[in-house]
């Protein structure tokens, strides 16, 4: 996997699907907390249509290096826009996941005229009493153990219905999981216990598709329609899932997003 240095630090990217120049616009992703550039794997694999994914690793995921200061909202943008130099990329679309939404809100306002469209998925404008405190539960339970904060996260972050048809599997996938853990998963947490982009929702012109889970228990739906109701052009969804729907429903979130880049093709 390839990586760059941007103010300092060692930045991990991967470029997915079909090669760069051959399928149109390329689309950029931000993985979420805890994660890495594999977050989207299910949702690329489920796209009808063949497209160039630009994957970006937060510091301390995948090929990216532990940070060596607190992160920032400017300074991941500052290392997506680093690689989308690098790749000679000028026009992109952006989409992202939970922190990455945020992101990649973040960075439709940054460049305008560079997004084509943006899409966020669970994402939100500024964090509230009880995400902090789930923030704050999440670092302990990661820093007890990575076993113990996966268990956690298969509870809290699936539905009902989806733990149903998994629970024979709960023993195998925390044994698979819990090494994905990314060591920078304190630092990500920091971040998302201090989002504030409010200020920056008036500066996105790109078309916008905002994506909530109806069952989210980290990021509640009311964040994503607040997150929707701060940018001109933007439409809000619903999906029948929990946190975790880039996994539980990647097939209906690949769908939704693929109409989305379609209709908003150059």
């Amino acid at each position: 996997m390839p990586v760059l240095q941007n103010q300092g630090q060692v930045v991990g990217y991967g470029v997915a699907g079909a090669p760069l120049g051959t399928a149109g616009v390329p689309v950029l992703l931000f993985h979420g907390t805890t994660m890495n550039r594999s977050a989207w794997d299910l949702v690329i694999g489920s796209m009808p249509t063949e497209r160039t994914y630009i994957q970006v690793e937060f510091p301390g995921s995948g090929e990216s290096a532990m940070p060596s200061a607190p992160l920032s909202v400017e300074g991941l943008v500052s290392d997506a826009l680093a690689v989308l130099d690098e790749l000679k990329v000028e026009r992109f679309h952006v989409a992202g996941y939970s922190l990455g939404a945020v992101i990649a809100a973040a960075t439709a306002a940054t460049v305008p005229s560079r997004t084509v469209s943006a899409t966020m998925l669970c994402g939100w404008v500024t964090s509230d009493a009880r995400m902090r405190l789930t923030f704050d539960l999440w670092k302990r339970l990661i820093n007890i153990g990575p076993d113990l904060f996966m268990r956690y996260a298969l509870v809290d972050g699936f539905t009902a219905v989806a733990l149903t048809g998994i629970e024979p599997m709960v023993e195998a996938m925390i044994g698979m999981t819990a090494d994905t853990v990314a060591p920078g998963s304190i630092a990500h947490l920091d971040l998302d216990a201090i989002v504030d982009i409010s200020p920056l929702l008036s500066h996105i012109t790109a078309p916008s598709l905002v994506i909530s889970g109806a069952q989210d228990r980290w990021v509640d739906p009311d964040h994503g329609h607040a997150l929707s109701a701060g940018i001109k052009n933007s439409t809000f969804r619903t999906l029948p899932a929990g946190h975790l729907v880039i996994q539980e429903q990647a097939g209906d979130v690949a769908a939704l997003l693929n109409e989305h880049l379609v209709t908003h093709s150059e």
